[in-house]
């Protein structure tokens, strides 16, 4: 196993993190202009943002089979593979006639995104173990963050200034880019597995394993609900705060980019803090501050507090929190399987992606504008998490 202090090992988790851009980059470029998308494809606001919902679905489809396809032929072709689809997607979606089309390359997209996410992952566990791995995912999050900073804000710029097409042509550009980077820098050092690694019947078999491990699931439940309130944010605050609270898409950008820049200082508090109080602690601290985060967004709505920072500021916290628990819980689930770290992740990431699409499924039924609903499934979401880490108390 390789230490972070070593110079490839450290280049290594650079380059993952710039992979796991490709999430932030996929759906925060796209919030601030998703007015101006509905006006260009004559929809509405509720139905672009279920091209955000679409992304999620693709993601937690798409986990499913990159583990076990990076398993068998290897880290680097199948990252490849992802960007390469990520780019068309992203072109698909920009020369959209309807919102139908736009909303399938969406979910194309989506399972480019996931890809991303479970390739940092699997690549993170081939290379480090226990907190060490926690500390490396904690920088690869760290460097999403960033992507989640900047990318609103050129959302926002977008949106006021260039046609809506630019920030899909902007993910094309990007993942183009990184993709050259992949094929040039980085060398995978996993033996690629045998045939036998694609059989459905040992794939599914893994797969039971490795969900049949309480702690496994309790880290998975953990960090989807988590996942579920970000979620739940990405598809209504545009409808909150620019349709309901009047501000202007760019000043969005910069509120947006403010939540992102929350969930960035966790991720640097943590990357320090891990090693020191371990990945359960973290993941613990992580869920109190969410559920103070979507408390506190629940309190501010019932007051009918009608302003941007009664949404942001109790997501600054909930967002902090999220931080926490988002690369500790993935670290602390993949721990046990060193020989199966593709699979894991693929199972791990389909159950976070999953809780995600049905809360939103359901908080569609409601109001998007509403900032009672967004705080109202904060806090249940935030209740659902620290109940699901109690249960690793229990032996079933």
């Amino acid at each position: 196993m390789s230490d972070l202090k070593s110079h490839l090992a450290f280049k290594v988790v650079i380059l993952l993190g710039i992979l796991a851009m490709l999430g932030p980059i996929a759906h925060d470029i796209f919030v601030p202009a998703m007015p101006i998308i509905a006006d260009g494809l004559n929809s509405t606001t509720n139905q672009v943002s279920i091209s955000i919902s679409a992304i999620f679905l693709g993601s937690a489809i798409g986990t499913l089979f990159w583990g076990p396809l990076a398993d068998r032929f290897g880290r680097k072709v199948i990252i490849l593979l992802v960007l390469g689809i990520y780019t068309i997607a992203a072109i698909a979606g920009a020369f959209s006639p309807n919102i139908e089309i736009l909303t399938i390359s969406r979910c194309f997209q989506g399972i480019a995104v996931a890809g991303g996410r479970v390739l940092s992952a699997t690549v993170a566990r081939d290379l480090f173990e226990k907190e060490t791995l926690g500390k490396a995912m904690s920088i690869v999050m760290f460097m999403a963050a960033i992507s989640a900073i900047i990318a609103p804000l050129v959302g926002g710029y977008s949106a006021k200034y260039l046609p809506w097409q630019s920030t899909l042509f902007f993910m094309a550009i990007f993942s183009a880019l990184v993709f050259i980077l992949f094929l040039l820098f980085f060398k995978d050092r996993f033996k690629v597995g045998s045939k036998d690694v694609l059989q459905i019947s040992l794939i599914v078999r893994d797969m039971r394993t490795i969900a049949s491990r309480l702690s496994f699931l309790v880290y998975s439940l953990t960090g989807g609900f988590m996942l579920a309130g970000l979620i739940i944010f990405l598809s209504s605050s545009a409808s909150i705060i620019i349709s309901s609270y009047n501000v202007s898409a760019n000043i969005y950008g910069f509120l947006f980019a403010s939540v992102s820049a929350s969930f960035l200082f966790g991720t640097f508090v943590g990357s320090r803090l891990v090693t020191k109080i371990g990945l359960e602690h973290m993941i613990k601290w992580g869920v109190l501050f969410g559920l103070v985060g979507g408390s506190s967004m629940m309190f501010l709505a019932l007051l009918e507090v009608k302003v941007a920072y009664a949404v942001i500021v109790p997501m600054w916290i909930f967002m902090f929190g999220y931080a926490f628990v988002a690369p500790n819980a993935i670290a602390a689930a993949l721990q046990p399987f060193a020989n199966l770290s593709g699979t894991a992740s693929s199972v791990i990431n389909f159950i976070q992606g999953m809780i995600g699409v049905i809360v939103s499924f359901i908080v569609s039924f409601f109001r998007h504008d509403d900032a009672l609903v967004l705080a109202t499934t904060l806090f249940f979401l935030g209740c659902a998490a620290f109940l699901s880490i109690r249960l690793k108390r229990y032996k079933f």
